[in-house]
């Protein structure tokens, strides 16, 4: 199962009980990603095998310059080997620009197409899975996990693999060139791999620590940025900022621990490196005076042991960048695989009518208190139903169950005859339009949060739904008209602006079946009066369900539902409501429906 709704403190234990060996099955998927650039994967491989090859051979030139050339001083062909020499460097150095280019492009490649599967994922998801999982949480799975993934590409298994192969080389080399000095110089190598072992495993889990407190500073500061007017409004700032700072002293802990174990590390390589060198030195020093070690020998087996430890140190770094890719990957791919929070989706295309009909409905957010109870009624096409209730009621779930944002847990859900799952969601929703009271409006220009990139919408189109609903003059008054900038969620414009931009984004789209939650209490009298004649447009010809406010919309609606603690207790017109005088009769009466007189 995924990780669905994980809390944060959840995520952080789970992180815990990561296993240390790696995963050869997800590391497989991972490189697997690599597929459809399979020619050039292929290429940062022969790249990566042609350093390991070429890297070893400057010691040997080296030696042989200053036993052959040097010591005998033999001017030109001391010439000869440094021009030799400048090749094979400048060989290696453009091999080098290649490899590291090559490794970079194709692990940011694939995070791109990485990334992109796992945004379409994300939505899909049901509307249920953001009610229950940190945004946050979410912002790090399609942002920062996906880079870490990057590292494997570049920095991890094709580099190690190189480094490993370099390795082996090298220890050939030396072993030709002379066994003895050779095992002089491994004999600290014990010494070296259990300290790098010691790091991987405490990186390792520093890394982990890392991540989730990303993850949960992700999760706060996404939450209170789209909340701040709360946290001002009610003097929260210094309170809010406390547990800010809480989280990001985490997050500072968690980074120290890795920078401490780096900062023991490194200089615990360096002292190996030395005490290798000084092994080596006193060794060939020793023997030289017998003629059994050269200085062309002794140098280059100073090359070799700075050639040889210098991956060591890295491939234990390295393991741990592969092992938080994994651990990345893991969560990722458990999101993706997720088939189960994904929305359901129905094959069933048609012009829809407008007959809407739900039988015997029940609904539940958590699986165990139930919010709709045995939910029955019928809306024919064309025909304006109101639903009123007081406030938990299980008015909005009902809306939203009608185009699939949650799914029921029992009965049915009709539109034309046809089980609302059934239906193809990409069909249905084009001609189900939601108008709600708490508009959201993304970044962009007017026109773009009318059109919502809908390319079947012309301007013309646009203009008219704009003059129908009577908001082309405030539009018009706009700096650049449609062109204007409302900025993120419509903040440049009023609470009743953004709610007119909803109305002609709503009779754009032209819907057959209209969901209308139509409360203006935050709105001035002017533009609710326009959101009023907004409404009376909106509605004509269409099947509506309106979340009703106004006392104008509960009269002229043709038929009405009310409300209490999810279940239908009174339904019918205004007038056989009143008549009947109960529950219905008793809101007007005291108000209680919030309505407004008209």
């Amino acid at each position: 199962m995924a990780q669905s709704g994980l809390s944060i403190k959840e995520l952080a234990e789970q992180s815990k009980k990561k296993k240390e060996s790696l995963d050869l099955g997800l590391l497989v998927r991972i490189v697997g990603l690599a597929r459809p650039y399979r020619l050039r994967f292929a290429l940062a491989i022969f790249l990566t095998i042609s350093l390991a090859v070429i890297a070893p051979l400057q010691p040997i030139l080296i030696q042989h310059t200053i036993d052959k050339y040097i010591a005998f001083g033999d001017a030109e062909g001391l010439n000869r080997m440094l021009l030799l020499l400048l090749g094979l460097l400048g060989l290696q150095s453009l091999l080098l620009f290649f490899n590291t280019l090559l490794t970079n492009w194709l692990g940011q490649s694939v995070i791109k197409e990485l990334r992109m599967r796992v945004y379409k994922h994300i939505s899909r998801l049901k509307v249920g899975y953001f009610d229950k999982t940190p945004i946050g949480t979410l912002v790090t799975r399609c942002v920062s996990d996906i880079e870490t993934i990057a590292n494997i590409f570049s920095q991890g298994v094709i580099t190690i693999a190189g480094d490993f192969l370099q390795l082996f080389v090298i220890t050939f080399f030396m072993l030709y060139t002379d066994w003895k000095l050779s095992l002089i110089v491994f004999s600290v190598l014990p010494v070296l791999i259990y300290a790098s072992n010691v790091f991987r495993k405490g990186v390792k889990s520093a890394f982990q620590s890392v991540r989730t407190q990303v993850a949960s500073l992700n999760a706060f500061v996404q939450e209170h940025i789209t909340g701040m007017d709360i946290v001002q409004i009610f003097n929260k700032e210094e309170e809010e900022l406390e547990k800010f700072r809480a989280i990001n002293e985490k997050h500072l802990i968690a980074n120290k621990k890795s920078i401490f174990h780096y900062a023991i590390f490194f200089p615990i390589v360096e002292i190996i490196t030395a005490t290798a060198i000084g092994l080596l030195v006193w060794y060939s020093a020793k023997n030289s005076l017998e003629g059994h070690v050269t200085a062309g020998v002794m140098v280059s087996f100073i090359l070799y042991i700075n050639m040889f430890f210098r991956p060591i140190r890295m491939i234990a770094d390295r393991f741990n960048t592969v092992q938080m890719g994994m651990v990345a990957g893991e969560r990722i791919f458990a999101l993706v695989d997720n088939a189960a929070e994904l929305e359901v989706q129905g094959t069933h295309q048609a012009e829809v009518e407008g007959a809407v009909e739900f039988r015997n409905v029940d609904f539940s957010y958590d699986g165990e208190k139930q919010v709709l109870k045995d939910v029955s009624f019928k809306v024919k096409p064309g025909r304006t139903i109101a639903i009123v209730g007081s406030t938990g009621s299980g008015k909005s779930t009902i809306v939203s169950l009608l185009t699939k944002l949650y799914q029921k847990s029992k009965g049915e859900i009709l539109i034309d005859g046809t089980e609302i799952e059934e239906w193809d969601l990409e069909s249905l929703r084009s001609q189900v339009v939601f108008v709600l009271q708490d508009v959201f409006l993304f970044s962009g220009s007017v026109q773009d949060n009318v059109k919502l990139l809908n390319e079947s919408i012309s301007n013309e189109e646009m203009h008219k739904a704009a003059s129908i609903i009577g908001a082309e003059s405030f539009i018009n008054r706009l700096p650049g008209g449609f062109e204007y900038d409302v900025q993120e969620r419509g903040a440049s414009l009023s609470v009743g602006q953004r709610q007119l931009v909803s109305f002609i984004r709503a009779l754009a789209f032209d819907p057959r079946i209209l969901v209308l939650d139509e409360a203006t209490s935050s709105v001035d009298s002017e533009t609710e009066e326009l959101i009023q004649k907004a409404v009376e447009e909106l509605m004509k010809g269409r099947t509506a369900l309106v979340i009703a406010h106004r006392l104008s919309t509960i009269r002229n609606a043709d038929e009405i539902l009310v409300l209490e603690a999810g279940e239908i207790i009174e339904q019918g017109s205004h007038d056989e409501l009143i008549e009947k005088d109960g529950r219905y009769a008793e809101m007007i009466r005291e108000h209680s429906l919030d309505v407004v007189e008209d």
